[in-house]
């Protein structure tokens, strides 16, 4: 796999908010730059393997496209890995949440792309891995400030 980003930052909640918060992808749009709305396609409970998702995400030099997505491991409240597919760029996702202490957890937010083609790999996925190392940082800022301000108050 050819990874796109890795970031990571504290978060001043417990772990289980976190994790419930985040992993509920229909909160995603929320807080993740670039992406316009997550939609559940299925039935399947939140959090659980098989879950689908439609996304909605603004692709550089594409404009706006919708993207299936499953859940392909979950293990609440430690991880979630997702795919999707987004022809080019075969996305797999993974959020891991690590809780150094009870009222503060690490959330490790990572892209890669499964796509193993020479070309690509020269050509988009670099491209990829700049939009998407810029927009991970910007998005766990804003999961932090969301999530440590409470569940009341909304971002501007």
């Amino acid at each position: 796999m050819y990874l796109l980003a890795d970031a990571a930052i504290d978060i001043a909640c417990p772990r289980t908010k976190v994790f419930d918060y985040t992993c509920d992808l229909e909160n995603f749009a929320e807080w993740f730059p670039g992406v316009i709305n997550v939609v559940a396609h299925n039935d399947v409970p939140v959090a659980e393997r098989g879950r689908e998702y439609r996304e909605t995400v603004d692709v550089p030099l594409r404009g706006r496209r919708s993207v299936p997505i499953r859940v392909l491991d979950v293990e609440p409240p430690r991880w979630l890995i997702t795919e999707g597919d987004l022809s080019i760029v075969m996305p797999r996702m993974e959020i891991r949440i690590t809780e150094p202490s009870p009222e503060v957890c690490t959330v490790q937010w990572r892209m890669l792309s499964r796509n193993s083609n020479v070309l690509a790999r020269l050509t988009v996925l670099p491209l990829a891995r700049a939009v998407m190392t810029k927009r991970a940082a910007t998005g766990l800022n804003r999961l932090k400030e969301r999530l440590e301000r409470g569940p009341t108050e909304k971002p501007d």
